[in-house]
């Protein structure tokens, strides 16, 4: 073995020093109790969450306490994942599916969210699937929540995205303006989402997104030390306490303060998160078994165009096995030109049917995208019209088809097979 001497041992030492201060073999005693406390702190958040939902108006009601539960469960997986597992040094995508029902999630959108480091420059990359619309926007804090500061940093649509023959595309984030596809990352964003929206859920499949931190793409990750957990652990714990308040608050302020079915007009929700050229409409349900509502739309410029259901927590409902949302593709057109959705309980035997998965009370949303006015044609705003369910066939064109058993089961499957595709599980 070469003899090393003291000179070259010193250099050594001074080389490897910051690695060594980083180590879990460096952390000090205070670290460790100050993990502990942060993990403490982790566990009340999550008691305090389920104090508040308890609570809460909605938990007096039986149908919202499993689905109360369900929607705390969310917002656990989905503060583990954004605050305590991702981060901006080395940044991957999560993705809100299926298992994570938050903020009124669409059924026909695959999100995909990475954390950023304001002031820094990413390179997104990737291919287009067969996707109706791809879309990208920089959150800085949190629009959606009253009173944060939070606002839309950037955004880049479909329509100004630009793609390379072959489907590809590099897009990047930074402070500083670059040719080709840019968005600007302010020193105060915190967060990347991506939206892949699917209309014709028979034919249409997601692509390709991914994100590196340029610059970076070979850094060694580092270990994670008690102090950098305990940082993350905390942040959870805050964000669980904001987010699990967020929504149901929301649905109260939004879709329940008009009268019990009925819907807005179309508004713009880029104030609250919401993508550019998007209109939004909100509205409820409050039906007995016997009754169904009957909401009317329009075909739009945009792109696409969707409507669905959700709980009163603002989870959506189930749909991949059940047909709580249709699409624009989806739904039957009838020969006035106009949409007619059938909300109701149990299947009315009809096409355009939106299953409340038994449900008395929930919130609608409808989605038109990539719109080309900046004001909505108020004589097509969407309408509203409670009836009952025996005299459904009175209020429906004659052209509205009937669909039996066989034909709404094949809809279920076509549905979850596309839900398989889309999340790959």
């Amino acid at each position: 073995m070469k003899h090393i001497s003291h000179g070259m041992m010193a250099a050594m030492l001074i080389a490897v020093a910051p690695a060594m201060a980083h180590s879990p073999a460096a952390q000090t005693s205070e670290d460790s109790r100050q993990l502990d406390a942060a993990w403490d702190e982790f566990q009340q958040a999550a008691s305090d969450s389920a104090a508040f939902v308890r609570q809460h108006p909605f938990f007096k009601d039986a149908e919202n306490r499993a689905s109360a539960y369900a929607y705390l469960s969310s917002m656990l997986l989905a503060r583990i994942e954004e605050d305590i597992v991702f981060d901006g040094d080395f940044p991957y995508f999560r993705v809100l599916d299926h298992r994570i029902r938050e903020g009124g999630d669409n059924p026909d959108q695959r999100y995909l969210m990475a954390s950023l480091n304001g002031g820094e420059t990413y390179r997104v990359w990737g291919k287009l699937g067969k996707n109706r619309r791809l879309d990208f926007q920089i959150y800085a804090g949190d629009p959606f929540v009253a009173g944060s500061g939070g606002r839309s940093a950037s955004a880049i649509s479909f329509e100004q995205l630009k793609v390379e023959p072959d489907g590809t595309f590099e897009l990047w984030l930074s402070p500083d303006k670059r040719p080709g596809n840019w968005m600007d990352n302010p020193k105060d964003a915190n967060q990347l989402w991506v939206r892949q929206i699917f209309s014709d859920w028979s034919n249409e499949t997601p692509g390709d997104v991914h994100i590196d931190r340029v610059g970076h793409e070979g850094d060694l990750k580092p270990v994670l030390s008690d102090a950098a957990m305990a940082r993350r652990l905390r942040k959870a714990a805050a964000d669980l306490r904001t987010h699990v308040r967020v929504w149901p608050t929301m649905v109260g302020a939004r879709y329940l303060n008009r009268p019990p079915n009925t819907i807005s007009q179309p508004t713009d929700p880029s104030a609250l998160g919401g993508v550019p050229g998007r209109f939004m409409v909100a509205g409820n349900f409050d039906l007995a078994p016997d009754e169904a509502l009957i909401v009317r739309t329009w075909p739009a410029s945009g792109n696409y165009q969707g409507i669905q259901l959700a709980d009163l927590w603002f989870s959506s409902l189930e749909y991949g096995n059940r047909q709580t949302s249709l699409t624009g593709d989806q739904a039957i057109k009838s020969k006035d030109g106009s949409y007619y959705f059938v909300i109701a309980g149990r299947d009315p035997g009809v096409a355009n049917w939106l299953d409340t998965t038994g449900r008395r009370r929930g919130a609608i949303l409808l989605r038109f995208d990539g719109m080309k006015e900046t004001t909505f044609d108020p004589a097509r705003y969407p309408t509203a019209t409670k009836v009952k369910l025996a005299d459904l066939r009175q209020h429906l064109p004659a052209d509205i088809p009937a669909v039996g058993p066989e034909q709404r089961s094949a809809e279920i499957a076509a549905r979850r097979r596309h839900v398989q595709l889309r999340f790959g599980n």
